[in-house]
Protein backbone atom coordinates (compact mmCIF):
# COMPACT_ATOMS: atom_id res chain seq x y z
CA UNK A 1 0.00 0.00 0.00
CA UNK A 2 3.18 2.79 0.55
CA UNK A 3 4.28 1.74 -2.26
CA UNK A 4 1.05 2.29 -4.30
CA UNK A 5 0.89 6.01 -2.75
CA UNK A 6 4.88 6.68 -2.99
CA UNK A 7 3.93 6.12 -7.15
CA UNK A 8 1.07 8.23 -7.01
CA UNK A 9 2.61 11.14 -5.07
CA UNK A 10 3.42 14.16 -7.05
CA UNK A 11 7.49 15.05 -6.95
CA UNK A 12 7.23 18.38 -6.57
CA UNK A 13 6.73 20.09 -3.68
CA UNK A 14 3.33 20.95 -2.51
CA UNK A 15 3.61 22.51 0.67
CA UNK A 16 2.67 25.99 -0.10
CA UNK A 17 -0.88 25.11 -1.48
CA UNK A 18 -1.99 25.54 2.20
CA UNK A 19 -0.98 29.03 2.37
CA UNK A 20 -3.14 31.38 1.90
CA UNK A 21 -3.47 33.58 -1.28
CA UNK A 22 -1.14 36.33 -2.18
CA UNK A 23 -3.56 39.51 -2.58
CA UNK A 24 -3.58 40.41 -6.39
CA UNK A 25 -1.30 42.48 -7.80
CA UNK A 26 1.42 41.82 -5.25
CA UNK A 27 4.02 40.48 -7.47
CA UNK A 28 3.86 43.82 -9.64
CA UNK A 29 5.40 45.22 -6.40
CA UNK A 30 9.09 45.38 -7.80
CA UNK A 31 7.78 46.54 -10.94
CA UNK A 32 6.72 50.02 -9.14
CA UNK A 33 9.53 52.37 -7.79
CA UNK A 34 9.64 53.82 -4.48
CA UNK A 35 8.51 56.92 -5.67
CA UNK A 36 5.25 55.95 -7.27
CA UNK A 37 2.37 56.76 -5.96
CA UNK A 38 -1.00 54.36 -6.53
CA UNK A 39 -3.49 55.37 -8.37
CA UNK A 40 -6.69 57.08 -6.47
CA UNK A 41 -9.97 54.29 -5.33
CA UNK A 42 -12.81 56.14 -7.22
CA UNK A 43 -15.10 57.26 -3.92
CA UNK A 44 -17.58 54.81 -3.06
CA UNK A 45 -21.17 56.02 -3.60
CA UNK A 46 -23.77 56.66 -0.94
CA UNK A 47 -25.14 52.93 -1.18
CA UNK A 48 -21.56 51.41 -1.11
CA UNK A 49 -20.98 49.93 -4.12
CA UNK A 50 -18.59 51.92 -6.40
CA UNK A 51 -20.06 54.46 -8.33
CA UNK A 52 -19.60 53.74 -12.18
CA UNK A 53 -17.19 56.74 -14.08
CA UNK A 54 -18.37 56.73 -17.55
CA UNK A 55 -15.70 56.66 -20.16
CA UNK A 56 -15.08 60.28 -21.70
CA UNK A 57 -15.89 60.18 -25.86
CA UNK A 58 -12.79 61.13 -27.81
CA UNK A 59 -13.99 64.10 -29.92
CA UNK A 60 -14.03 63.05 -33.72
CA UNK A 61 -12.07 65.04 -35.64
CA UNK A 62 -13.21 65.90 -39.43
CA UNK A 63 -10.73 66.23 -41.90
CA UNK A 64 -11.14 68.37 -45.02
CA UNK A 65 -14.71 69.22 -47.06
CA UNK A 66 -17.33 67.10 -46.15
CA UNK A 67 -19.18 65.74 -49.40
CA UNK A 68 -22.52 65.42 -49.82
CA UNK A 69 -24.51 62.54 -51.03
CA UNK A 70 -24.55 63.62 -54.61
CA UNK A 71 -20.31 64.30 -54.25
CA UNK A 72 -20.77 68.10 -53.90
CA UNK A 73 -18.05 69.47 -51.23
CA UNK A 74 -19.96 71.12 -48.30
CA UNK A 75 -18.01 73.57 -45.78
CA UNK A 76 -17.50 72.11 -43.10
CA UNK A 77 -19.25 72.94 -40.13
CA UNK A 78 -22.44 73.98 -41.82
CA UNK A 79 -25.71 72.69 -43.32
CA UNK A 80 -26.53 72.67 -47.25
CA UNK A 81 -29.09 75.49 -47.78
CA UNK A 82 -31.44 75.75 -50.99
CA UNK A 83 -30.07 76.83 -54.29
CA UNK A 84 -29.74 80.63 -54.53
CA UNK A 85 -32.25 81.61 -57.31
CA UNK A 86 -31.07 85.24 -59.14
CA UNK A 87 -33.74 88.20 -58.98
CA UNK A 88 -34.40 89.40 -62.31
CA UNK A 89 -34.87 93.11 -62.62
CA UNK A 90 -38.51 94.79 -62.86
CA UNK A 91 -39.42 96.80 -66.35
CA UNK A 92 -42.32 98.63 -65.89
CA UNK A 93 -44.90 99.91 -68.33
CA UNK A 94 -47.09 102.65 -68.12
CA UNK A 95 -50.43 102.77 -69.46
CA UNK A 96 -53.93 104.11 -69.05
CA UNK A 97 -56.62 103.03 -66.44
CA UNK A 98 -58.51 101.26 -69.48
CA UNK A 99 -55.77 99.32 -70.88
CA UNK A 100 -54.76 98.11 -67.35
CA UNK A 101 -58.00 96.71 -66.94
CA UNK A 102 -58.38 94.84 -69.69
CA UNK A 103 -54.51 93.77 -69.36
CA UNK A 104 -55.55 91.78 -66.25
CA UNK A 105 -59.02 90.72 -67.71
CA UNK A 106 -56.32 89.00 -70.35
CA UNK A 107 -54.40 87.75 -67.54
CA UNK A 108 -56.76 86.35 -65.27
CA UNK A 109 -58.83 85.07 -68.10
CA UNK A 110 -55.54 83.02 -69.94
CA UNK A 111 -53.86 82.24 -66.74
CA UNK A 112 -51.09 84.12 -67.99
CA UNK A 113 -48.04 86.43 -65.95
CA UNK A 114 -47.62 89.97 -66.61
CA UNK A 115 -43.94 88.40 -68.62
CA UNK A 116 -46.17 86.02 -71.16
CA UNK A 117 -48.82 88.60 -72.11
CA UNK A 118 -46.67 91.53 -72.61
CA UNK A 119 -44.64 89.24 -75.04
CA UNK A 120 -47.24 87.90 -76.51
CA UNK A 121 -48.30 91.17 -77.43
CA UNK A 122 -45.34 92.36 -78.53
CA UNK A 123 -44.82 89.01 -80.94
CA UNK A 124 -48.40 89.40 -82.48
CA UNK A 125 -48.22 92.85 -83.22
CA UNK A 126 -44.54 92.77 -84.50
CA UNK A 127 -45.57 92.78 -87.91
CA UNK A 128 -48.00 95.90 -87.43
CA UNK A 129 -45.53 97.70 -85.11
CA UNK A 130 -44.89 100.75 -87.13
CA UNK A 131 -48.46 101.31 -88.36
CA UNK A 132 -49.71 100.52 -84.85
CA UNK A 133 -47.02 103.14 -83.21
CA UNK A 134 -47.83 105.63 -86.46
CA UNK A 135 -51.15 105.50 -85.40
CA UNK A 136 -51.10 106.05 -81.94
CA UNK A 137 -48.98 108.99 -81.81
CA UNK A 138 -49.95 112.63 -81.17
CA UNK A 139 -49.07 116.01 -79.77
CA UNK A 140 -49.77 117.94 -76.99
CA UNK A 141 -48.70 120.93 -78.04
CA UNK A 142 -49.54 121.34 -81.43
CA UNK A 143 -46.81 123.83 -83.53
CA UNK A 144 -46.72 124.58 -87.00
CA UNK A 145 -46.43 122.47 -88.91
CA UNK A 146 -43.29 123.87 -90.37
CA UNK A 147 -41.22 123.25 -87.15
CA UNK A 148 -40.63 119.87 -85.72
CA UNK A 149 -42.78 119.34 -82.51
CA UNK A 150 -41.65 119.08 -79.15
CA UNK A 151 -40.40 115.80 -78.30
CA UNK A 152 -41.46 116.00 -74.97
CA UNK A 153 -45.21 117.28 -75.92
CA UNK A 154 -45.34 113.82 -77.92
CA UNK A 155 -47.47 111.22 -76.19
CA UNK A 156 -48.61 107.67 -77.53
CA UNK A 157 -52.31 106.28 -77.31
CA UNK A 158 -52.36 103.53 -74.10
CA UNK A 159 -50.00 105.31 -72.81
CA UNK A 160 -50.93 106.23 -68.42
CA UNK A 161 -49.64 106.47 -65.69
CA UNK A 162 -50.66 103.36 -64.22
CA UNK A 163 -48.01 100.97 -63.89
CA UNK A 164 -47.52 97.17 -65.25
CA UNK A 165 -44.41 95.26 -64.33
CA UNK A 166 -42.86 92.29 -65.84
CA UNK A 167 -39.71 90.69 -65.23
CA UNK A 168 -37.99 89.42 -68.60
CA UNK A 169 -34.65 87.74 -68.77
CA UNK A 170 -31.41 89.06 -70.08
CA UNK A 171 -31.91 87.25 -73.49
CA UNK A 172 -35.68 88.82 -73.63
CA UNK A 173 -34.69 91.99 -72.67
CA UNK A 174 -32.24 91.89 -75.65
CA UNK A 175 -34.96 91.05 -77.87
CA UNK A 176 -37.32 93.56 -76.30
CA UNK A 177 -34.91 96.70 -76.94
CA UNK A 178 -33.38 95.63 -80.49
CA UNK A 179 -37.05 95.79 -81.53
CA UNK A 180 -37.59 99.21 -79.96
CA UNK A 181 -34.63 100.18 -81.52
CA UNK A 182 -36.08 99.35 -85.36
CA UNK A 183 -38.68 101.53 -84.26
CA UNK A 184 -37.16 104.24 -82.97
CA UNK A 185 -37.31 104.71 -79.51
CA UNK A 186 -34.82 103.83 -76.24
CA UNK A 187 -37.52 103.41 -73.89
CA UNK A 188 -39.51 100.20 -73.92
CA UNK A 189 -42.44 101.81 -72.16
CA UNK A 190 -43.20 104.09 -74.64
CA UNK A 191 -44.18 101.95 -77.49
CA UNK A 192 -45.30 99.04 -75.68
CA UNK A 193 -47.80 100.58 -74.41
CA UNK A 194 -49.63 100.98 -77.28
CA UNK A 195 -48.84 98.16 -78.96
CA UNK A 196 -50.62 96.58 -75.14
CA UNK A 197 -53.54 98.89 -76.46
CA UNK A 198 -53.91 97.33 -80.07
CA UNK A 199 -53.22 94.00 -78.90
CA UNK A 200 -55.92 93.57 -76.07
CA UNK A 201 -59.37 93.30 -76.94
CA UNK A 202 -62.24 95.18 -75.47
CA UNK A 203 -62.74 99.07 -75.72
CA UNK A 204 -59.28 100.25 -77.57
CA UNK A 205 -58.18 103.72 -75.85
CA UNK A 206 -58.35 106.37 -78.93
CA UNK A 207 -56.10 110.08 -79.70
CA UNK A 208 -57.74 112.76 -78.41
CA UNK A 209 -59.79 114.87 -80.83
CA UNK A 210 -58.45 117.72 -82.50
CA UNK A 211 -60.08 121.14 -81.10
Amino acid sequence: MSKLREQNMPSEDLSDLGAPAKPRGSGLADLVGENSVAAPHPRPAEGGQDEYQAPIPTPIRTIGAVRDVDGSAQSRGRRPGRPRTRVRPVTAVYVSPGVKQRFEAYRHKHKLTNLQVVLKAISSMHDQLDHVIGTATFNTAPVDPLFPADSSAVRYVGGGSVQIGFSPTSEQEQVIDRIGGQIGFDTRSTWIAPVLNAFLPGKKDAAPSKG
